[in-house]
């Protein structure tokens, strides 16, 4: 305000001379008016001898004082970018020069950048004024970087053969040339992941030492491979593992799984899992190579993960049939079902595809599907893509996905 107060009293004073009108002879200039505090209106300038008043300064916040004369204020600049202040006021321009436009915002993080207000014009002024270019938007929310994934893998009961296909499949997928990659409009080309596997053996002298506070600090996403049993609940210091996994979906880890990822800590092992990580177990299925048919829930058929996908998607699995009704649990939502005809279970659709976020506001998210009982899954490319598509949602790098 200082700079303005000050280049407004010498253009009024300017305007003063110009502008006068009267009996011939010396011009006096009247004194410029003092420029008002904010919102007040500066007092008008005492007139000379044969000359007019000076014209009284404006006072707004944030605004180009006006100019007296045949001059006009320079635009304001633009507001910086991703903040929803508005850019400073342009000060008064020199007479008849036109009004200098205002700089463009740089991109905004998360929210579009407030363009800046133009300065009001000086009476008379032939300038015109331009006003500064809002910023550009920035990608709301989203992560960047390549990230881990740390895979369970522990079978303590069924060990599915499809197993190793899924590393395969995980692994693929991570790469930045993965062709499934480039259906995804807008994908940073560095959001790209590589795995490592929890030891498997529960004889092993350091199973499970992977599971540590200070070790999962590495890894964006905890993945459970077709795991099966109480892995948890049996592994040494199983109690402690339990917390760490609960303190790390709380300080905004993510998960994701498939097929036998319900087939896990159930029976009411580890309720906390089912009420905030995969949402529930399996307690029966159609045999495996069921006809099925899966269609994305009307409420979800433009969600990033589902985007684009084919629906319906006539394919065959082995079926899971849940111990309650997933829809009905706190903070998950089903986004696509399958309805499987010739089943003893029932025609009614049932979930085959779910999502969670953690209420906490820390970007901890879930993503599960029943399917991926045999390998032959694993070379499907809708299944391909659903995957690519929910573990990236998972971790905050898929376009649209925040």
């Amino acid at each position: 305000m200082k700079y303005l107060a000050t280049a407004t009293l010498g253009v009024l004073a300017l305007g003063a001379i110009n502008c006068s009108t009267g009996d011939p002879g010396i011009i006096k200039t009247g004194a410029a008016g003092t420029t008002g505090g904010g919102n007040q209106t500066g007092s008008a300038g005492t007139g000379g001898s044969n000359s007019q008043s000076g014209s009284a300064g404006t006072g707004v916040i944030n605004t180009g004082s006006a100019g007296t004369g045949e001059t006009s204020g320079t635009a304001g600049t633009t507001g910086a970018a991703g903040s929803t202040s508005v850019g400073s006021a342009g000060t008064t321009g020199g007479g008849n020069t036109t009004g200098s436009a205002g700089t463009t915002g740089s991109a905004g993080t998360g929210i579009t950048g407030t363009a800046g207000t133009t300065g009001t014009a000086g009476t008379g002024g032939t300038g015109m004024m331009t006003t500064g270019s809002a910023g550009t938007t920035g990608t709301a929310g989203l992560k960047s970087g390549p990230f881990k994934i740390l895979v369970l893998t522990t079978t303590l009961e069924f060990a599915h053969d499809s197993i190793p296909t899924c590393i395969t499949l995980l692994q693929d997928l991570g790469k930045a040339t993965a062709p499934e990659r480039a259906k995804i409009t807008g994908l940073a080309a560095d959001s790209t992941w590589t795995i490592d596997q929890i030891g498997n053996d529960p004889k092993a002298a350091n199973y499970f030492n992977e599971v540590s506070a200070d070790n999962l600090k590495n890894y964006e996403m905890f993945f459970s491979d077709n795991p099966t049993g109480k892995v948890f609940t049996n592994a040494p210091s199983g109690s402690q593992k339990k917390q760490i996994f609960v303190d790390y979906w709380n300080n905004g880890g993510s998960w994701a799984g498939q097929h036998s990822a319900t087939d896990f800590e159930n029976n009411s092992a580890w309720t906390w899992f089912q009420d905030n990580i995969n949402g529930g177990w399996f307690t029966t299925h159609d045999n495996d190579g069921t006809p099925g048919t899966v269609n994305w829930e009307a409420a979800y058929v433009n969600h990033p993960i589902l985007k684009g996908l084919t629906s319906p998607w006539s394919t065959t699995d082995e079926w899971y049939v849940m111990n309650r009704n997933i829809e009905a649990v706190a903070g998950f939502k089903v986004i696509g079902k399958v309805t499987v005809t010739n089943s003893s279970n029932g025609s009614t659709p049932r979930p085959a595809v779910w999502i969670n976020e953690n209420a906490n506001g820390k970007g901890g998210r879930s993503f599960y599907t029943i399917r991926g009982h045999n390998k032959k899954v694993y070379a499907e490319a809708e299944f391909r893509e659903l995957m690519l598509r929910g573990i990236l949602w998972s971790v905050h790098r898929l376009p649209g996905g925040n």
